[in-house]
Order: structure tokens, then C-alpha cells, then sequence
């Protein structure tokens, strides 16, 4: 006799995925390190809504003032960041 196929196992369906409500995110984990740094350094910038080349800026205006020693490009740099 063949087999006709007529008999099948049931299976249960798959579950449903839990929605988003339920599934717990894991809270952000502080990085340590360098990266924590930039990290923390990018979230303050953020907040005094500075841009891009103002960024680039006052990173020039603070290496010149390393390397030469001049207050003026202090005294630049700090009314830069004031407006």
C-alpha cells in the first residue's frame, strides 16, 4: 500500500516576537578609556551647539597657542567660544 500523505504531524505554530514594549534594553555602558573620553567630549560639545569648523577653529587657535605661548590666541580662542 502507498503512503497518500493524508496523516500529519502536527506542529505547534511559531511564537509571536514580543513586542518592543516588552523587550528590555540594556542600559549604555560607559566606555572607559580614550573612547569614553571623546564620547564624553562630543556630548558636551553637542550641548553648546557647536559646528563643525568652529570645532576645527579653536583646535587650530589652541595648537597655535601651545606651540608658541602667545595669549592673544588664548584670548581669541576664549571670545570664539563666548558667541
Amino acid at each position: 500500500m502507498a503512503y497518500s500523505g493524508a496523516f500529519r504531524r502536527e506542529t505547534p505554530p511559531p511564537a509571536p516576537p514580543a513586542p518592543a514594549a516588552l523587550r528590555q534594553r540594556k542600559p549604555p555602558q560607559e566606555q572607559e578609556g580614550l573612547s569614553g573620553a571623546v564620547g564624553a567630549l562630543m556630548r558636551k560639545i553637542e550641548s553648546i551647539h557647536m559646528e563643525t569648523d568652529d570645532l576645527i577653529m579653536a583646535l587650530i587657535l589652541y595648537l597655535m597657542y601651545r606651540e608658541s605661548g602667545d595669549k592673544d590666541l588664548l584670548i581669541m580662542l576664549g571670545a570664539m567660544l563666548l558667541t
